[in-house]
């Protein structure tokens, strides 16, 4: 048997771009051998299919989400001080030219009509990611306080994602999330 002569973190690292700009359909196995510099076999042998390295990749870009909400949440006085720097970031990154919302996202918006595995997968990688969000409100609220917030941050989290491909809606994006997330702005 041939060794193994890749990473797998480093060939996730080079198919997310392509996934997340191209989408699952979209992505051609001659597109990702290109991106990766791998053979068909090799990335067979590794992750059995296209649909298994679809949510490979998928699933490292929720774990690089959690770990960056984590370090915000660290190295933040507040709760609401690191959800108002990510919904910041969020706005920046959508002013980007080469803006590109989020992976999990585009996915669901994608896959949706099929609901297949992929299209479940990225739902459950989301619905994960709202649960970190309940967890560090529940620091300061009660569960049920912290489900509905968490649940009222996603809900603008993915309106921004989407909103974000309007030309010049960054203006608009901030004035939503002051009236959508009032809330932020009261003491912890």
């Amino acid at each position: 048997m041939a060794k193994k002569n890749f990473e797998r973190a480093d060939v996730l690292d080079k198919v997310i771009t392509l996934f997340w700009q191209n989408g699952y359909a979209a992505s051609s196995i001659q597109q990702i051998t290109k991106a990766t510099g791998l053979k068909p076999g090799s990335l067979y042998y590794e992750f059995d299919s296209k649909e298994g390295l679809f949510q490979a990749a998928l699933a490292r870009y929720a774990t690089f989400s959690i770990e960056a909400i984590h370090q915000l949440m660290a190295n933040t006085t507040s709760v609401n001080a690191a959800i108002k720097l990510i919904l910041t970031d969020l706005v920046k990154q959508s002013k980007a030219c080469d803006y590109c919302g989020c992976f999990l996202i585009k996915t669901q918006l994608e896959l949706a009509s099929q609901g297949n595995k992929i299209y479940q997968f990225a739902s459950e990688q989301l619905a994960h990611i709202e649960q970190v969000y309940v967890g560090y409100l529940s620091k300061n609220l009660s569960e049920t306080q912290a489900k509905a917030y968490a649940a009222q941050l996603m809900t603008v989290i993915f309106g921004i994602r989407i909103y974000g491909y309007q030309a010049d809606s960054a203006s608009t994006i901030t004035q939503t999330i002051n009236a959508l997330l009032p809330w932020l702005n009261e003491a912890e």
